[in-house]
């Protein structure tokens, strides 16, 4: 009986270390995470935090998008970190910039990848997966810009055939008789 409770007395130090190596990660170089929601699970990882933080960048109208784009400039050029360069290119990559915002955000990108890659950086995959979405919703884009001309060059094709069936249709009536005038 008395070698039971050696093995259940150890269980509990190793239970309590291993519940010590699941706590939260301390991010550095992240400051205050404001992106997150205060009743959202626990973040363990930086990769975790920039999936949360390109959601909440998603989701910001024309204003609030001006001020953080302002903000996380200015983390940048205090701070320059991977985390604070990658937040910027998601905040360049929103639908509601324009394609000079994207080009400088697929730039960044391209950059962070050549650099995470030499270092086997964990932050590589999201890298790869943030470049293949804007380079999709580009592509998407141009194919949309391509159909809409498509679109009008044959509306104006239609309206051109319609003038002339008009015209034709005017042609091939003959003249209304000549309205006679009768005496009383």
């Amino acid at each position: 009986m008395r070698s039971m409770s050696r093995p259940a007395h150890l269980a509990l130090p190793l239970l309590a270390a291993f519940l010590a190596a699941c706590s939260p990660v301390t991010l550095r170089g992240s400051g205050n995470q404001y992106w997150l929601k205060s009743s959202s699970a626990v973040i363990l990882t930086t990769t975790d935090s920039l999936i949360a933080y390109h959601a909440y960048v998603r989701s910001l109208s024309g204003a609030e998008w001006n001020r953080e784009s302002e903000q996380v400039r200015e983390a940048v050029q205090k701070d320059g970190s991977e985390f604070q360069r990658l937040r910027l290119a998601m905040v360049m990559a929103v639908p509601l910039t324009g394609p000079r915002e994207h080009a400088r955000a697929m730039q960044q990108l391209e950059q962070l990848e050549r650099e995470t890659q030499k270092q086997n950086s964990s932050l590589h995959g999201l890298i790869a997966a943030l470049k293949a979405e804007l380079a999709e919703r580009r592509r998407l884009e141009d194919a949309l810009r391509d159909e809409s001309r498509r679109a009008d060059d044959l509306e104006q094709k239609l309206d051109a055939l319609k003038a002339i069936e008009r015209n034709l249709l005017e042609r091939s009536q003959p003249p209304p008789p000549p309205v006679s005038k009768k005496r009383r």
